[in-house]
């Protein structure tokens, strides 16, 4: 993969675990750390 250092993000949008949806968009000009886990069933 690429390094996108100081690229653009593409936009996207998530849902927490409480089914609150997120935006990339709200976070605009913050810091933003996101980890993903692999939920396994």
């Amino acid at each position: 993969m690429a390094d996108r250092v100081g690229k653009t993000a593409v936009s996207f949008e998530l849902p927490d675990t409480q089914g609150h949806v997120h935006r990339l968009e709200d976070y605009a000009g913050r810091w933003l750390l996101m980890v993903f886990h692999r939920h396994l069933m």
